[in-house]
């Protein structure tokens, strides 16, 4: 059940479409004008759906935080009657996980109003007791919601509240054992909420309540769910510790349980890994931890956890002396190392969480002996048939290598050679095209030679990579293409796309087995021609790959994406060529009539709004531009005047609005111009302004133009406007009727 349902009954898609409002200045003001709270009223009667009236009251929730009028919905909503906090009060235990949850949202959005009528309102539902029901519900997503209210109480008017303190402490202080899976997952939910209150007090009271002896219970519980939860209060424990002392209680309560010989030796091992996670994550975080003895500490379980990872592999490891200045981190190095001695099995699950160590560790501390080894790692040919460790890897690398560009461009010479290593796929490369955008957009001295040399093998690898048998691969070279062209300048980008020979690998594309990996392609050429100098423009509209065939094959291409990404690359060549900036026209000669009439009815209107641009764009080239007598005739045979007047009728609003777009400039272009009268006339006019004639009757394309009724088509593109239109709409009864059945019911809205 999420949050934001909306099912498809009237009432919600209008409740949904009324949210809209709310980010007006005087939102609340018209919504009361307008009755919203009868309305809402009405929504809560009885016999309403329970689904109406829980999207009723969490829209009623939302007017309570709208910025600045929430306080008027506040107050109207507590004037007269007040049926409506009747009816959240009577039903804060209904049978309906949806309106529990919506009872929630409401109490918590009144949180914060701060006043009498809301204290009168917790204390109508006993709300200690009304909290630790909803902490202890079936549903997932109330339980977060009453942490969320929880949250929003706890700390009022500048102390804590005292009914809540005891409400966790019955919490937290009943006996492990005697505790119900729903219990424990409470108690850790509710230690997340109240680390996540930023008053020192709190976190305080936190820190107290949630001891490592007590916390430790949970770390090693039977069930998953509780072990991962109480590893996230582990965390923020360490994050908001004072306590340096506390990291030697911590290794040794992860420790304690490595020693029994038992079934659940291997959920001990991995739980006491995932603690070592949090220490190497959160302590050199904390300035109140973070101490040489602590950083040195951090550094010995990532040199342990190098050992556990190489010793998965057969790989001896030297680590640097001491290895773990703690004595309890050093017993669960030995007690792990003896573990992955039994099986296969447990020594994959074991490695793969002393690499997430080493990879926590890295994300904020560089050091260049664990870098060593995990390039060591990266080539090893057992970790490369591991996507999940190899992965793990490559992130620890990819931080490493983030913090050192920091300090020197010459430690990321080694990008492209990880670039061209095949055994990382499309995720991993994915991450390492990020991380070489974010290295060359820092990068200031672009004419330097290492800078070139970086360039110069980077380009090879990503040729490597846009020949991979993998299509992901090919795809994600190709965006990154893209993506350099985009956000890098032509400056940057010019060395790797121009100088490093990439185009004609990129133009290859167009031709992949993979429509992933033509669309991509296509898309590639449109960041290039967007950026690109006048020179290597013309080096693309020319390229003996960018011929009329191959175009139009790609234009008609049998998947709708790919059709979308080729008109946009004929559009970008077409654009250039018109202005005289670039020369070719193999753009235009991939088009036929008949392929314009076909896309113009394309089932997938993305094609038609492309098509109509494309339209657009050679209906303006042939009558307001100069063009050579060879290029009219060519698109005088297209026709894109009559087709683009003809797509104003297309039941899309977005190609629609292209149309209206391109037409009304058209026809101002020539008011603006002086050549209205000649059109008028059906006159021929040399030069800038021309007029094509159709059928012999003497009717201008100008004329044309005139009798279009722009202020209609115009008022048809807008939102409301389909909205009412489906409210008018007459349909059959049958349609309107609403059923249990979900999804069937009242759809006349979907369209909105």
């Amino acid at each position: 059940m999420s949050g934001k349902i909306v099912d498809d009954t009237r009432h919600e898609k209008v409740l949904s479409y009324m949210r809209l409002f709310l980010e007006s200045p005087t939102c609340i003001e018209q919504l009361l004008g307008w009755g919203l709270l009868d309305i809402v009223d009405n929504c809560l009667r009885v016999n309403s759906d329970y689904r109406v009236s829980s999207v009723a009251i969490r829209f009623l929730g939302d007017c309570l935080a709208a910025p600045e009028q929430g306080r008027d919905a506040w107050l109207a909503i507590n004037h007269g009657e007040q049926s409506i906090l009747s009816w959240v009060i009577g039903n804060v235990d209904s049978q309906h996980a949806l309106v529990r949850f919506a009872c929630l949202y409401f109490i918590r959005q009144a949180a914060t109003m701060a006043d009498e009528r809301f204290d009168a309102l917790v204390e109508s539902v006993d709300y200690q007791r009304f909290l630790l029901r909803r902490l202890l519900d079936s549903s997932y997503f109330v339980v977060i919601e009453a942490c969320a209210l929880l949250g929003s109480m706890f700390y009022r008017s500048g102390s804590m509240d005292p009914v809540l303190c005891e409400l966790v402490e019955k919490l937290v202080g009943r006996s492990f054992d005697a505790q119900s899976t729903p219990r424990k997952m409470a108690v850790l939910a509710t230690a997340v909420t109240l680390f996540g209150i930023r008053e020192e007090p709190v976190r305080v009271y936190a820190l107290e309540q949630y001891s490592q002896t007590r916390l430790q219970l949970y770390l090693f519980d039977d069930d998953r769910l509780i072990r991962d939860k109480a590893l996230d209060v582990l965390e923020l424990t360490l994050r908001f510790s004072s306590d340096r002392a506390c990291l030697a209680r911590v290794a040794e309560s992860l420790g304690s349980r490595l020693t029994e010989h038992t079934a659940n030796r291997k959920v001990y091992a991995l739980v006491a890994l995932r603690g070592l996670a949090a220490i190497v994550k959160e302590v050199p975080a904390n300035l109140a931890l973070c101490c040489p003895e602590a950083l040195s500490q951090c550094l010995g379980i990532v040199h342990s956890a190098l050992t556990i990872l190489l010793h998965a592999h057969g790989i001896c490891h030297q680590a640097p002396e001491p290895a773990c200045a703690a004595e309890a981190l050093a017993a669960i190095e030995t007690e792990v190392l003896d573990l992955m001695g039994g099986s296969g099995a447990i020594a994959n699950s074991v490695a793969c969480e002393a690499a997430r160590v080493v990879r926590e560790y890295c994300r904020t501390n560089f050091c260049q002996n664990v870098f060593a080894v995990l390039e060591q790692l990266l080539e090893n040919k057992a970790v490369q048939r591991n996507a999940q460790q190899l992965q793990l890897v490559l992130d620890a690398i990819i931080h490493l290598l983030r913090l050192a560009k920091q300090g020197s461009f010459s430690h990321l010479l080694v990008l492209p050679g990880i670039v061209a290593n095949f055994a990382i796929q499309a995720p991993g490369l994915k991450l390492l095209f990020d991380l070489v955008l974010e290295s060359v957009g820092d990068q200031s001295d672009v004419d330097s030679e290492q800078y070139r040399q970086f360039v110069q093998l980077l380009a090879q690898s990503v040729k490597a990579r846009l020949a991979d048998v993998e299509w992901e691969v090919r795809d994600t070279a190709l965006e990154f293409v893209s993506a350099a062209a985009t956000t890098l300048g032509w400056a940057r980008a010019r060395g790797l796309i121009a100088s490093g020979g990439l185009l004609g690998d990129v133009v290859s594309a167009l031709g992949d087995t993979e429509e992933y990996v033509r669309a991509s392609g296509a898309q590639a050429l449109v960041a290039v021609l967007g950026s690109a100098d006048t020179r290597f423009r013309q080096q693309v509209a020319c390229h003996s790959g960018l011929g009329s065939e191959q175009l139009g094959l790609l234009v008609s291409d049998s998947e709708a994406f790919v059709k979308r990404a080729a008109l946009d690359l004929v559009y970008a060549l077409g654009q250039h060529a018109v202005c005289g900036r670039v020369e070719g026209r193999e753009w235009l000669h991939c088009l036929t009539y008949s392929k314009l009439y076909q896309m113009g009815d394309d089932p997938d209107f993305e094609v038609r709004v492309r098509c109509a641009r494309i339209l657009a764009l050679l209906a303006r080239w042939m009558h307001l531009m100069d063009i050579g007598s060879d290029d009219r005739a060519f698109v005088v045979e297209l026709q894109p005047d009559a087709l683009l007047l003809d797509m104003c009728t297309d039941p899309s609003r977005y190609v629609r609005r292209v149309c209206l777009d391109g037409l009304l400039g058209m026809k101002r272009a020539y008011e603006e111009a002086g050549g209205i009268e000649a059109a008028l006339n059906g006159e021929e006019r040399s030069g800038k302004w021309q007029t094509v004639e159709r059928g012999g009757d003497g009717e201008s394309f100008y004329g044309k133009l005139c009798d279009i009724d722009f202020a209609r088509l115009e008022s048809t593109l807008t939102a409301e406007h389909l909205y009412q239109e489906a409210l008018d709409t007459q349909v059959e009864k049958e349609m309107m009727t609403e059923t249990q059945d979900p999804n069937i019911g009242n759809n006349i809205l979907d369209c909105y």
